[in-house]
């Protein structure tokens, strides 16, 4: 006695079903056979140059992947860097008045005049009491002056350097306090540009007063403001700009990066 597949006595079926049901086994069965016999598999030659494809595909986007990530951590570490600096700045302003009447004639070094008017106000900073980072300029030159400079670390692991104090009668304009910063810590490269930036304030000049700014100003030329400088001349003049061939100190690289609306673009000395 035969039965059909999902149950049931096939022999109790009406003739005519009994009939279709075998006819359609045999069309089903036929078909698998042809399907099975007709399906054809990739020889070891081709997955083979796939995967050189695929290689040769991945070796030549990798790197470009690679710059776009590190480009992005750059950007939203040195946003991060500016806004700790200028909400110090505020701070110290409610606390010790307009930054015009800070004491820019009497103090003698940029730290003691930062643990005035900039540390107390950095939250979570700490001194650090051994540091062997070496800062290197943007043309991978050595930058000599700033290892007795002394290191505070962030909370995150961002490093601080009052880096310079310039307080003249003779140009009031050119008055200033530079802050360099790691904005990661002591992973490298630890080089002015790429992971070091510098920032100033500026307390008598028209357009660069009342917060912190991107670069410093120029040590060629007239001595130029970065943060008044054009994008042109930040590329292009100078010797602490950014320039685009990779000479100089790069300290206006904050500067040129904030000029392009925070981007690093593609001229951008990286």
């Amino acid at each position: 006695m035969r039965t059909c597949r999902g149950g049931g006595n096939l022999e109790l079926a009406p003739q005519g079903f009994r009939g279709l049901e075998k006819e359609f086994k045999r069309c089903y069965y036929s078909d698998m056979i042809h399907h099975c016999d007709n399906k054809k598999a990739f020889t070891l030659a081709e997955v083979l140059i796939t995967l050189g494809i695929i290689g040769v595909v991945v070796a030549l986007t990798m790197p470009a992947l690679i710059a776009n990530y590190q480009k992005k951590q750059t950007i939203a570490q040195l946003k991060k860097a500016y806004s700790i600096l200028n909400q110090a700045y505020e701070r110290s302003v409610l606390e010790n008045g307009d930054v015009e009447t800070w004491d820019w004639q009497g103090v003698s070094t940029p730290e003691s005049f930062a643990q005035i008017y900039i540390i107390p106000y950095l939250k979570g900073v700490n001194k650090m009491n051994t540091s062997k980072i070496k800062w290197l300029a943007l043309d991978k030159s050595n930058i000599y002056g700033f290892d007795i400079c002394s290191d505070y670390i962030l909370p995150d692991g961002m490093i601080i350097k009052f880096t310079s104090l310039v307080g003249t009668s003779a140009n009031l304009r050119k008055t200033h306090l530079q802050i360099s910063i790691d904005i990661n810590g002591d992973r490298g490269p630890n080089r002015f540009g790429r992971d070091v930036f510098v920032f100033s304030i500026f307390p008598f000049s028209e357009q660069s007063r009342g917060k912190v700014v991107p670069g410093t100003n120029d040590q060629c030329g007239n001595g130029a403001i970065h943060n008044e400088l054009t994008r042109d001349q930040l590329t292009t003049s100078g010797c602490a700009t950014c320039k685009s061939d990779y000479t100089g100190y790069g300290y206006g690289c904050a500067a040129l990066i904030m000029k392009d609306g925070w981007e690093i673009k593609d001229d951008y000395p990286w």
